[in-house]
């Protein structure tokens, strides 16, 4: 009976330990190397990850770090909340150690916090993302930040080093997580114009057109259509798609959709198509705008004076006759 209970016991530790091995295994980062000439950076990937989950789930996404820096880097992996912001030319903003209105640090957790690269080396880290049975369903929002840690050489400051700045460079991850559920969906179209100034014409075609979307939901959204440009006439010349990008909550995202160079005359609309990432109705905006060439034209015309100026001359000074 003693026997037989032992045996259950070491069956059951054998089956705790294989269990425990290949989850272990299947969250254990891994290593790479390819041959690469030195490039003095380091590159993190993917720029953006996002997420859609259920109150209680847990997922695991990877980053991948590669060292292209001449010699062996020390790395540094830490987790930042971040929100959007109203300024056009900063869509997000990294909090540090501040705790934000969306915050996802506490969810998020990686394999390990700190490693060593060569030249050429690639490690892939597992990212766990734990989300609690009573989270709201709505937006969370953060970054993880991977940073290298500058050497000192020697292992002490020396008098050469001292007093000079140490260089880090810090490169984000980051992490869009929506908890499905009745998350606020809400935003509008704020601004739809050509790029800079505005002037009463163009002298050619515009280089293209800026995009104001304000989000004022709780849960990020992704804008995307199309812009369409016709002449006097209503004749299509040209189809500019809108790419898809994010738009945190509360905050105004800045977007530049570029035109490709090109000549025209005359007064053209360009119509505005988008689709704010919910719901079934998209935002139209239409603006015009004017093309004269006017360098083009002012020697076009006075080519046209000289030649008429020629042929009158000609008519006024000789006289044709007939043989």
């Amino acid at each position: 009976m003693k026997k037989n209970f032992n045996k259950r016991i070491m069956k059951i530790g054998i089956l705790i330990l294989v269990a425990f091995s290949v989850t272990v295994s299947a969250l254990a980062f891994e290593r790479s190397k390819i041959e690469m000439v030195a490039q003095n950076d380091f590159v993190v990937e993917p720029g953006k990850t996002e997420i859609f989950v259920n109150p209680g789930e847990t997922v695991v996404k990877n980053i991948t770090v590669t060292n292209r820096i001449g010699k062996n880097i020390k790395f540094k992996l830490t987790t930042e909340d971040m929100t959007g912001t109203n300024d056009p030319q900063s869509p997000i903003k990294l909090l540090g150690g501040e705790t934000g209105p969306y915050s996802l640090k506490n969810f998020i957790q990686p394999e390990i916090n700190e490693f060593s690269l060569d030249l050429g080396e690639r490690i892939v880290i597992p990212v766990t993302v734990s989300i609690p049975l009573d989270a709201e369903p709505r937006g969370y929002y953060g970054a993880l930040i991977v940073s290298n840690e500058p050497e000192i050489l020697g292992g002490e400051q020396s008098k050469e080093t001292e007093g000079k700045a140490r260089l880090i460079s810090r490169i984000g991850s980051l992490f869009l997580l929506r908890i499905n559920g009745e998350g606020m969906e809400s935003g509008s179209l704020e601004e739809f114009k050509l790029i800079g100034p505005k002037k009463p014409f163009y002298e050619k075609r515009p280089s293209g057109f800026e995009i104001l979307f304000k989000n004022t939901g709780n849960v990020h959204l992704v804008p995307h259509g199309k812009i369409t440009v016709k002449n006097l006439l209503g004749k299509e010349v040209g189809m500019i798609p809108v790419d898809a990008y994010f738009s945190l909550p509360d905050s105004i995202r800045y977007r530049e959709v570029l035109w490709q160079e090109g000549t025209g005359l005359g007064r053209y609309t360009a119509n505005l198509s988008l689709y704010p990432g919910y719901g079934n109705d998209n935002e139209d905006a239409t603006i015009a705008f004017w093309i004269i060439p006017w360098k083009i034209l002012a020697i076009t015309f006075v080519g046209l004076v000289i030649l008429i100026s020629l042929v009158y001359y000609i008519l006024t000074r000789f006289e044709l006759k007939k043989k």
